[in-house]
């Protein structure tokens, strides 16, 4: 019987103590392994480069206003895509690849860390309030740098992590750090940040129901 209390009482202990343990995170943690990219354009001249820019240029002011295009202008697109198919481009293979390239680009700022799913962290970061109890946030957005979302584009979404607070904190500065611990989800999320000049969709990789937050202290 003692041998079962013993065992018993250890396994709680250590669990508990595994339980508990937060890992300390970095901004680019959330960030997944870049993939690399066979860009067409760096083995591209600036010439054929500038010729690209011009045909692209016509081509969508023609397709946005038909007619708008003069006949000269015309002229002078048939000419480089002569000239670049004579140099070995082919433009319309390098500009659907450059399209390719951008929507990836676009999937990858959104792409998030899935084995950091379920984790307990602790990461320091800037809190934008989203909604309140009295004076105290309740929700938050937590970006990695001062102004992101109000004075700066917002961060790509796997940049941004949603925090939820019941317990409420209460945000002095939007311009002091702080720590925030709890379980991290990837869960991907679009919220409403109110600014001065209007409402703005900020798109969000990383959720966290937050355990404690409290003000960042340099040692």
């Amino acid at each position: 019987m003692r041998s079962l209390i013993f065992s018993f009482l250890f396994l709680t202990v250590f669990t508990g103590s595994f339980a508990q343990e937060v890992k300390e995170i970095q901004w680019d943690d959330l960030i997944p392994d870049e993939v690399e990219i066979d860009d067409p354009f760096e083995k591209l001249t600036e010439d054929q480069i500038d010729d690209l820019r011009y045909i692209v240029r016509m081509r969508t002011l023609q397709e946005r206003k038909p007619g708008s295009v003069a006949a000269e202008s015309l002229k002078t697109i048939e000419e480089k895509e002569k000239k670049l198919a004579a140099e070995g481009v082919n433009v319309e293979s390098i500009l659907a690849q450059h399209t390719a390239i951008t929507e990836l680009l676009k999937k990858n700022a959104e792409a998030v860390v899935e084995s950091l799913d379920g984790l307990n962290i602790r990461m320091l970061g800037y809190l934008l309030p989203l909604d309140f109890n009295g004076k105290n946030g309740v929700e938050f957005l937590l970006v990695p740098w001062v102004g992101a979302c109000i004075h700066t584009p917002p961060p790509p979404a796997n940049q941004i992590v949603f925090i939820k607070f019941d317990k409420g904190f209460e945000v002095n500065s939007l311009f002091a750090p702080v720590w925030v611990e709890g379980t991290l989800l990837t869960e991907k999320l679009t919220k409403d940040l109110y600014l001065a000049d209007g409402e703005s969709k900020i798109n969000v990789g990383y959720a966290m129901s937050a355990k404690k937050i409290w003000a960042y202290k340099k040692k």
